[in-house]
């Protein structure tokens, strides 16, 4: 392989297309570009002039026809904003450290105004200034940022949240008849993953299969005898499938079950079995359309409602006790915790931890502790049972798991007697005086 001087271009990307082009997963590319927009078009909308003839134009469009055709011109004014920050802080980054600085001193003020219809978390303000460091780094734009972020309070008295109960869960369940509903709850407390993963399509998820001590999950290894034959022990999930953010993550067989009352209400309503590409949650109707991050998280936030579990905040509260999602996604880190592992405390934890899309508890462990897919799954099995929302369910996996550790009792108490029965009968045949000399030792 080899490259000519005459191939060689220079890249035009302008700096906003630099950062939309690295943003390559569309739940997280939204979030970004949301997060950006906020920064640009608002907190510094003052500062930055943008153009005019678009804002009119905006302006005018909202006057008449409301909101309906102003998102191009939005869009377009932002393109041009970022470019403009961007521009100007090449040419002059003192100025652009002192619009941060400036801004990061605002913050503290909002922090301090908790009462502040406006009122944004630490969490969120620091998300915001990585926004703007990102788009400056991928455009060789170099700032003092830990000048920057000094400037920002590093503490907040923050509101104690925490997960799902079981019962909570359940109480889910039990508000929502609708099966879609069901899976999203089910999915989101066995297997832990973030809103954005559960835009899946059903290629993504495979059955694990125990048959002959070996763990099969792809097409060609399960086959009908292996159905048979074999036991279902978990659900390979490929989250954020073909992107850098790609991991494997993994439900419980109770989901299996509920999948397969959903596809059987797929092919009802559609009239045809769900294709590998076709999107696992989908819009009502009888066109196959992706239901969005936002449509999961709205389905979630009425079942909730309905529930009794998500209340209306108390005065002066910013947050809810439960978070809607990550109380999914705590609930199956508890649960995940609390489960007994095969394996050492550091190496369960790397397991544990990557099965959640988390990046490395030890530096460089993702180059030098090359977890296998069966340790992963062996790792995951151990917790079924704790992920195992119903009842009925959950006993019988706890059933299994017991019946497995008795199982694997009795076959290191039938070694140990085969090995006494051995060693008998090599004594038997040695002379007593060397029988007597072996005893002692």
């Amino acid at each position: 392989m080899e490259i000519r001087p005459e191939e060689i271009k220079k890249l035009n990307e302008t700096p906003f297309e630099l950062f939309d082009k690295s943003l390559t997963v569309a739940a997280t590319r939204r979030n970004y570009l949301s997060c950006l927009r906020k920064m640009i078009c608002e907190f510094l909308g003052p500062v930055l002039k943008g153009d005019p003839q678009l804002i009119q134009r905006q302006k005018s469009e909202y006057d008449n026809q409301g909101k309906k055709n102003t998102k191009l011109y939005f869009d377009a004014d932002f393109e041009i904003r970022v470019n403009e920050f961007v521009q100007r802080s090449k040419a002059d980054p003192a100025w652009s450290e002192a619009v941060l600085v400036k801004l990061a001193q605002e913050f503290n003020k909002n922090l301090e105004n908790k009462t502040d219809s406006e009122f944004r978390g630490l969490g969120t303000i620091q998300n915001y200034l990585k926004m703007v460091k990102k788009l400056l780094d991928l455009n060789k734009v170099s700032l003092n940022w830990e000048r920057i972020n000094n400037y920002l309070t590093k503490e907040e008295t923050k509101e104690d949240t925490r997960g799902y109960t079981r019962q909570e869960i359940q109480r889910m369940l039990e508000h929502t008849k609708n099966i879609m509903d069901k899976l999203i709850i089910l999915l989101g407390a066995s297997s832990g993953i973030r809103a954005g993963a559960f835009v899946l399509n059903w290629k993504n998820i495979k059955p694990i299969y125990q048959h002959k001590e070996k763990y099969l999950f792809e097409d060609y290894d399960v086959t009908e005898s292996v159905v048979k034959e074999g036991k279902l022990v978990a659900v390979l999930i490929r989250t954020y499938a073909n992107s850098n953010f790609e991991y494997f993550a993994f439900s419980t067989p109770e989901v299996w079950q509920m999948i397969q009352e959903y596809k059987k209400k797929w092919e009802y309503d559609i009239g045809k079995l769900p294709k590998d590409d076709d999107p696992l949650f989908r819009k009502a109707g009888f066109v196959v359309r992706p239901l969005t991050k936002d449509g999961i998280e709205k389905r979630l936030l009425r079942i909730a409602k309905d529930a009794q579990i998500r209340k209306p905040l108390k005065k002066g509260s910013r947050v809810h006790e439960v978070p809607l999602f990550n109380g999914l996604r705590r609930f199956f880190n508890k649960e995940n915790k609390k489960s007994l592992s095969k394996t050492s405390t550091l190496a369960s934890l790397i397991l544990k931890e990557t099965m959640m899309g988390h990046g490395s508890l030890i530096k460089l462990d993702k180059n030098y502790f090359k977890e296998h897919i069966d340790e992963l799954i062996e790792e995951y099995i151990q917790a079924v049972p704790n992920l195992t929302i119903s009842d009925v369910l959950r006993k019988e996996a706890e059933n299994i798991e017991l019946v497995k550790k008795v199982s694997e009792l009795e076959l290191k108490q039938n070694k140990i007697d085969s090995l006494e029965k051995i060693v008998d009968g090599i004594l038997s045949q040695l002379p007593k005086a060397h029988e007597d000399q072996v005893k002692e030792s």
